[in-house]
């Protein structure tokens, strides 16, 4: 049985991280996971222009873009923009039309912009002098719609939409809920499977067998999305 133990633990670390860090979904949608920080940019005050990089490449100059991330996750955005600054704000208290690449803000009130944004205000401002990054450690509570746009209460077209998507059913495998899989994840398996726990019962057929140990590293090797 030992042995059992250390031949699933070997394979399971030894398959990585298959997934890649973004991926393109649609014309200006891209879904990214952990690890990324956002350079932030602009053309005047017509759009933001997003620049960042990671495993699966490199990203620049990327225009408004809808951006989906993943709850369990942690986000920087860096505004760069010399007069520009960025803030994140609730999706259902500020106003904004359009689509994907070219929402645009229809209010132009201070004061919901402010009402808008997430809180604490400062938390979620990114001064544009390049040295006040937002780090938004995003929580499951958190999952739903948001909006980026510029404070600048003129600026309208410098506007995106974020969605926040769950991160428990999106990594089954991360069985230690800290968004990365590795080896506490493979020894939380295991454990799970030699106490009959099941917890291990990735098939979901409330058993606990050759298939479950299968599932499990077929869930390990996609990797986190």
């Amino acid at each position: 049985m030992k042995n059992t133990y250390k031949a699933i633990a070997i394979l399971a670390l030894a398959s990585g991280l298959a997934a890649a860090d973004t991926t393109q979904t649609g014309p200006s949608i891209y879904e990214v996971d952990a690890g990324v920080t956002f350079d932030i940019g602009n053309f005047g005050s017509q759009s933001f222009l997003f620049t960042w990089i990671d495993k699966s490449g490199f990203f620049e100059f990327v225009i408004d873009p809808t951006l989906i991330l993943t709850a369990g996750e942690t986000y920087s955005f860096n505004a760069d923009t010399g007069f520009h600054p960025f803030i994140i704000a609730d999706g259902e208290l500020l106003p904004v039309q359009g689509t994907d690449g070219s929402y645009f803000r229809t209010t132009t009130s201070g004061t919901v912009l402010d009402d808008a944004t997430l809180v604490p205000i400062a938390d979620f401002t990114s001064d544009p002098d390049g040295t006040d990054p937002i780090v938004w450690d995003i929580t499951e509570a958190e999952v739903g719609d948001y909006w980026y746009t510029c404070r600048i209460a003129g600026h309208l077209d410098m506007t995106g939409r974020i969605q926040v998507v769950s991160g428990a059913a999106a990594c089954p495998a991360d069985l230690t809920g800290d968004g990365m899989l590795n080896f506490f994840d493979v020894s939380a398996f295991l454990s799970a499977f030699a106490s009959g726990d099941l917890a291990a019962d990735f098939t979901g057929d409330g058993m606990l067998n050759f298939f479950d140990v299968s599932a499990f590293l077929s869930a390990f090797a996609a990797g986190c999305p």
